[in-house]
């Protein structure tokens, strides 16, 4: 009984713990980065989702899938909206963990992280 429980409590914490976030990096000496004259900043964006199998989304932010290409648009939107026009420096990170105790679902997660430089 208590490892059901346990294991009801450990989905319910995934389920409502995933989530989409895009942040500016806080470090002084890498926010004010010169590049050719110009500042730049670093961009730092996440999503992540529950799924059926590795394919079939139960939960994700926004209802959109959990890969780089998404991730990439949420962080070239939000370098637009700081006035950014090039992007370099693109690091991408995709990860899925397959849940045992389930059988059949996934926790997946990607970030992107990047310098945006006007």
């Amino acid at each position: 009984m208590k490892k059901v429980v346990l294991s009801l409590v450990l989905l319910a914490t995934l389920v409502l713990a995933g989530c989409a976030d895009i942040s500016v990096a806080k470090n002084a000496s890498f926010r004010g980065m010169p590049c050719d004259g110009n500042q730049s900043i670093g961009l730092l964006a996440s999503r992540s989702g529950l799924y059926f199998l590795p394919t079939y989304p139960l939960w994700t932010e926004g209802g959109r899938e959990v890969n780089f290409n998404e991730t990439l648009s949420d962080l070239t939107a939000k370098a637009k909206a700081n006035g950014m026009t090039q992007i370099t420096t693109v690091v991408p990170q995709e990860e899925s963990i397959w849940l045992p105790f389930t059988f059949v679902l996934w926790y997946k997660k990607a970030t992107v992280s990047a310098t945006v430089s006007r």
